[in-house]
């Protein structure tokens, strides 16, 4: 998920200093706002962009090329997954373990879900909207209508970059700086070492922004919304 070193030269020339650190991310959905509060900020967008209609109609062009590239090996797997199954439906023992297997991913599933909602790793801000977390929420799409962000760590700043808008291709080379926020003023936390993936921008006045490391997805990751 990092950036690598040749990609982080890349989008050195847009800052102040060279980073030592970076990588794509994205948040949670925004929450209404109070009417007012909005108002007060704007009232800028609170999701991101469209996918534009010429756009769209190339990813529905390749994506027949996609599907069919995963066709095969699906196709190949369904047909191996059959054949054990029938199998299985003659064997009480494997049919139990099935069950066991079945009873033990639910329980994991539910521990994890509690263990985010302990944390608050379900949740995309502190909630207060006057808050610093809460006023760069306001002006989160206003800023860029791509769905990700970078993150990128210089010596002095951590500094959020992406495009401006909607991209299909190069979007770190369209990445451009969105806002600039001294080191002292924030910190990177990860409540769950073990999902290291799950993180919050904590800001000096005690309000936090929840973000996701994840691949910048190209084309695929467009969908997204």
């Amino acid at each position: 998920m990092e950036l690598k070193p040749y990609e982080l030269k890349r989008i050195e020339g847009r800052l102040d200093s060279p980073a030592d650190w970076g990588t794509w991310c994205r948040i949670g959905r925004i929450p209404p706002p109070p009417a007012e509060v909005r108002i007060a900020a704007g009232g800028g967008r609170l999701r991101p962009g469209f996918i534009r209609p010429h756009v769209l109609l190339g990813y529905l062009l390749v994506a027949p090329l996609i599907l069919l590239g995963l066709a095969i090996p699906l196709g190949l797997a369904l047909l191996g997954g059959a054949v054990d199954a029938v199998h299985r439906a003659f064997s009480a023992t494997v049919r139990e373990k099935a069950r066991r297997e079945r009873e033990e991913r639910k329980e994991k599933e539910e521990r994890d879900a509690a263990e985010l909602t302990a944390h608050r790793l379900d949740e995309t801000f502190d909630g207060d909207w006057n808050g610093r977390a809460g006023q760069l929420l306001l002006r989160w799409y206003g800023m860029s209508r791509y769905p990700r962000r970078l993150l990128l760590r210089t010596d002095t700043q951590l500094v959020i970059a992406g495009p401006r808008g909607r991209v299909s291709t190069g979007t770190l080379r369209k990445s451009r700086v969105l806002e600039r926020i001294p080191r002292e003023e924030v910190a990177i936390e990860t409540p769950l070492p073990e999902r290291s993936d799950l993180n919050r921008l904590r800001f000096q006045d005690g309000s936090w922004l929840g973000v996701t490391y994840v691949q910048d997805e190209g084309l695929l990751g467009q969908l997204s919304f």
